[in-house]
C-alpha cells in the first residue's frame, strides 16, 4: 500500500532539549516530512536548542506550559482539531499522561492511530519513582490504549510484556544513527582536544544518577595513570562528581567538559567509549562512538547494550557494578586490536537511519491496513 499524499502525522514531546528521545524524534518527524505527510509537532514547553533541526516542513505548535498536566487539554483540543490518522508520543511519562484519553478521543477520531515509543525499561524506572505500585498500576491500566507501542530494544520488549501484559502490542524497532552527520561532524574539528601521551577514555553522557558516572571514577582508582577519563556531559551531579573526583584523588585524571554540541569530535580522538549505566532504553551514543570506529567497555546492564556490543568485535561487557571487572576489561580493550573497518561496517549494517527510519513508516502503513 501506497502512503497517500495528505496523512497527518501528528508527534507529541515536553520539549525539545538536549536527549536521546527528543533527538529521535526529530529523526523520524524529519523523515516522515518528505514522505508526503503533514507533519505537526505539538510541544508542551517552548524553545530548546533541538529546533533549529527540525526540518522546515514541520508543523511546530508550542503550547507554552512547563507542565504536561496543565497543557493537556489545549493538547487535546488541538489533536481533535487536526484530526490526524497518526498520533505519535515519543517519551515514557508523556505516554503516560496521554494514555487515559484516547478510549475516548477514539470514539471522537475513529480514523486514527495511537502510538507511543517507549525510552525505559519501565519496571526499572518506577522503581525509583515515589510510588512504584502506583505507577506499575498506572502502566498496567492505561498503557493498553495504545495500537502499537515501539520498544527500542528487545529487553524493554520483554519487560512491557512480562510485566505489564501488553502482549501483540509491542514492537521493537532499534535506534538509528546518522553516520553521515556524526562523520561530518567528527571531522569538521581539527582542534586537538586530549592528551596523546595518555590513554583517553571518553564518557559522553549526562550528569545523572542513572548514568552512575561515581562508578566510573572508581574505575579509574584502579587504573594505570596512564589512563584519563574524559567526561562530556553536564547535570545535576556535576559539583557532586567532581568532589568526588577530588576525595578519590584522581581529580588531574578526570576532565569534564561539560555540554558540548559536537561529541563526535571527543569520540574521534578517544581511545575507548565506557558506559556504566544502570540502565538504558537504546543508547545511540554506542551507536555513534561505532559509527566512527571507537569500541566499548560497558556494564551489561538492561536496555539494548548487549544487543549493541558483539564481545570482542565492537566492544566488551562487565556486569553491573563489577568495577574491578570493568578496570580489567578496559585493561585488555586497551591491548586488543578491534577492526575499525569492521565496527563502522556492523553499525552501517545494523541501524543505518535510512533503514530504521523505513521500519517505522512499515509499521504506520501497517496500522493503515488494519483499518
Amino acid at each position: 500500500m501506497d502512503v497517500k499524499k495528505g496523512k497527518v502525522f501528528v508527534a507529541l514531546i515536553h520539549g525539545l532539549h538536549v536527549g536521546g528521545a527528543q533527538k529521535m524524534m526529530l529523526s523520524i518527524l524529519n523523515y516522515f516530512s518528505q514522505k508526503n505527510f503533514e507533519v505537526h509537532l505539538i510541544v508542551f514547553s517552548a524553545g530548546g536548542v533541538l529546533q533549529k533541526e527540525l526540518a522546515q516542513e514541520v508543523i511546530v505548535h508550542e503550547l507554552n506550559s512547563n507542565s504536561i498536566s496543565k497543557g493537556m487539554g489545549k493538547c487535546l483540543k488541538l489533536i481533535y482539531k487536526l484530526k490526524p490518522n497518526f498520533v505519535f508520543s515519543g517519551i515514557g511519562h508523556l505516554n503516560l499522561a496521554l494514555a487515559p484519553f484516547i478510549p475516548v478521543l477514539k470514539l471522537m477520531l475513529p480514523k486514527t492511530h495511537w502510538i507511543a515509543r517507549e525510552t525505559n525499561i519501565v519496571s526499572l524506572q518506577n522503581k525509583e519513582a515515589k510510588y512504584p505500585k502506583i505507577f506499575d498500576s498506572l502502566y498496567r491500566y492505561f498503557y493498553k490504549n495504545y495500537d502499537k507501542i515501539i520498544a527500542q530494544s528487545l529487553d524493554m520488549k520483554k519487560d512491557l510484556e512480562e510485566n505489564y501484559g501488553l502482549i501483540a502490542r509491542v514492537q521493537v524497532i532499534n535506534n538509528p544513527v546518522n553516520i553521515e552527520k556524526v562523520e561530518a561532524l567528527a571531522n569538521s574539528n581539527e582542534k586537538i582536544l586530549f592528551n596523546s601521551q595518555r590513554i583517553n577514555l571518553l564518557s559522553v553522557a549526562g550528569l545523572r544518577k542513572e548514568k552512575c558516572h561515581d562508578l566510573m571514577l572508581k574505575v579509574i582508582v584502579l587504573l594505570d595513570d596512564k589512563y584519563h577519563l574524559n567526561i562530556v556531559g553536564s547535570g545535576e551531579l556535576e559539583a557532586k562528581l567532581l568532589a568526588l573526583a577530588k576525595s578519590l584523588g584522581i581529580e588531574k585524571r578526570v576532565s569534564f567538559f561539560g555540554y558540548q554540541s559536537n561529541p563526535y569530535a571527543y569520540m574521534k580522538q578517544a581511545d575507548l567509549f565506557l558506559l556504566t549505566s544502570q540502565r538504558e532504553g537504546f543508547p545511540n551514543v554506542l551507536l555513534e562512538a561505532n559509527s566512527l570506529g571507537l569500541p566499548i567497555v560497558a556494564f551489561s546492564s538492561l536496555g539494548g547494550i548487549t544487543e549493541i556490543i558483539d564481545e570482542g568485535v565492537n566492544g566488551f561487557t562487565v556486569p553491573f557494578e563489577k568495577i574491578e571487572e570493568m578496570a580489567q576489561e578496559i585493561e585488555k580493550a586497551h591491548n586488543f586490536v578491534f577492526n575499525k573497518k569492521r565496527i563502522q561496517e556492523m553499525t552501517k549494517e545494523r541501524y543505518a537511519y535510512g533503514s530504521i527510519l523505513k521500519k517505522y513508516e512499515q509499521l504506520f502503513r501497517s496500522l493503515e491496513d488494519e483499518k
